[in-house]
């Protein structure tokens, strides 16, 4: 079966992030014309129901990406989303089920396949689908021990590897369908080409990067431009010095989907040979939400003159709803260099923060400083003497109608670097209506003004009158200066301050 158009399905609440990922590869390997994803291919005034109806009709293979709200989201009244036969996802499954379309499930964030006695009758064959997991950690590995990804003469030819396949069919209990690893393969080819690109040791010249990952920001027509070389020289680093930060060194974008707060958080300059530095930027993206949003190197070009240099890295991860991530981005360049800029990309938007390489400081070899000159905070693990440590619980908040108690707080050594935060809450659920969703959305810990997301994934549904508890974890390497939770039900949210007495009193 040749695959000749794609719908992606998904949740906004629940998959928006990934989605748009998995868009954005599907669109460079397939072209913008067989490739439907709402967001970007509705236009203003376009009958939203009818457009999504004929653009089902007209796929031949639909992505069902299913994170771990997918199942359980519940409407204004609490009642499961999935039985509503309006329900737009509903009808988008059911509809490539009936027309005899390729339907892959496609996990993500942990998810996991519902059972076909949780779906409507009309989606029970879903759950008969072969799926297949994308993980944010692995993302890349993922594929490529599916598919190998070779070009030949500029043209793009996915071959399955015999033993990846074998792996595959031993991993997931049998082989997938020869539709899934074809779609698998073109979702792979930017990860893959990255990796081949970053083993080229000679100057490559190519094209300026699609419009998909933004225009440029002055408007003028793309042009080719060469492409400095992705593998860095094995000579062994020299002084390494911290760039002063730009004046303007955080921007905000909004979409349909997330308003971004992408921020440098410091920058590393190092002379790797006579003609050649490389400069490492430590970035954080914090994600307002509504929905989870791509985290990826594919955000982010620097400009030096006339050349548009892209990361040595390979970055692809997302960021959740109300919290932040936090990463470095290497690139290769000249050592003429002096100025330059680093163009950070949202959808089709883009901007441009001009860096003064000359504005720089030694940094010292000094086992106080970590690796960009920063003098490193106290560690959580150093600053208490007794584990495991405990913080005052019983808050209570009732967020859009739903009550929220926290019932435990206990800090845990993990390694010899890192400790945990384990924040159990019950959730109680009014009676009459649907219930609630209760999953990793609920809570997220801000730790000195910047939230992060649970590490483990918790799934699960309250039932009207009925009440439920989880535990919410949380990773912490620095002693915190203030920590606060954050409960969440839908748009509706409560957030108070965890008092850290018990720990600064040690």
């Amino acid at each position: 079966m040749v695959i000749n158009y794609v719908f992606i399905s998904y949740r906004r609440d629940d998959s928006a992030g990934h989605a748009g990922r998995l868009f954005d590869r599907l669109k460079d390997r397939l072209g913008a014309d067989h490739v439907f994803m709402d967001v970007t291919d509705l236009q203003p005034g376009q009958d939203f129901a009818v457009e999504l109806e004929n653009a089902v009709a007209k796929a031949n293979c639909l992505l069902a990406v299913i994170g771990p709200r997918w199942l359980g989201a519940v409407d204004a009244s609490g009642r499961r989303r999935i039985e509503d036969p309006d329900d737009f996802v509903r009808r988008e499954v059911g509809a490539a089920l009936s027309n005899g379309a390729s339907v892959i499930p496609v996990l993500v964030h942990g998810a996991t396949m519902p059972r076909a006695d949780e779906l409507p009758a009309a989606l029970r064959a879903l759950a008969r689908r072969q799926a297949f997991t994308l993980s944010d950690q692995h993302w890349a590995s993922d594929l490529v021990e599916f598919v190998q990804f070779l070009s030949a003469q500029g043209d793009a030819a996915a071959v399955v590897s015999e033993s990846g396949a074998t792996k595959a069919a031993r991993g997931r209990g049998r082989t997938i369908g020869a539709v899934a690893l074809a779609v698998l393969t073109l979702l792979a080819g930017g990860a893959w080409m990255a990796f081949q690109a970053s083993n080229r040791s000679t100057q490559t010249t190519a094209s300026r990067p699609s419009e998909a990952d933004g225009p440029r920001s002055d408007n003028r027509p793309a042009t080719t431009v060469p492409v400095v070389p992705q593998r860095a020289p094995t000579v062994a680093p020299t002084q390494r010095f911290l760039v002063a930060l730009p004046s303007v060194s955080e921007v905000q974008f909004r979409n349909r989907r997330a308003q971004v707060v992408f921020t440098i958080m410091a920058i590393r300059q190092e002379a790797r040979a006579p003609d050649t530095q490389i400069l490492t930027f430590l970035v954080r993206m914090l994600n307002h939400g509504p929905s989870d949003e791509a985290f990826g190197s594919h955000q982010f070009r620097l400009i030096a003159g006339d050349q548009t240099i892209v990361p040595t890295n390979t970055l692809i991860s997302s960021v959740e709803a109300t919290a932040s991530k936090e990463s470095s981005l290497h690139f290769l360049l000249p050592n003429n260099v002096a100025d330059t800029a680093l163009e950070v990309r949202m959808g089709e938007e883009s901007t441009r923060m001009p860096i003064a390489l000359s504005a720089r400081s030694p940094i010292p070899d000094d086992a106080a400083l970590d690796s960009f000159g920063r003098t490193r905070p106290a560690r959580l693990v150093d600053s208490l003497k007794v584990f495991p440590a405990t913080l005052a619980a019983g808050q209570i908040a009732e967020v859009g109608k739903v009550d929220y108690r926290i019932t435990a707080v206990v800090i845990e050594r993990q390694t010899v670097e890192k400790a945990s935060i384990t924040i159990s809450v019950r959730c109680s659920a009014p009676r009459g209506g649907g219930g609630v969703s209760f999953g990793t959305n609920a809570v997220r810990l801000w730790v000195d003004g910047v939230p992060r997301a649970p590490v483990n994934a918790v799934n699960g549904a309250v039932d009207p009158g009925d009440s439920k508890e989880a535990p919410f974890v949380f990773d912490l390497v620095e002693m915190p200066q203030t920590l606060e939770v954050s409960l969440h039900n839908g748009a509706d949210s409560a957030r108070f301050p965890l008092p850290l007495m018990p720990l600064t009193r040690r």
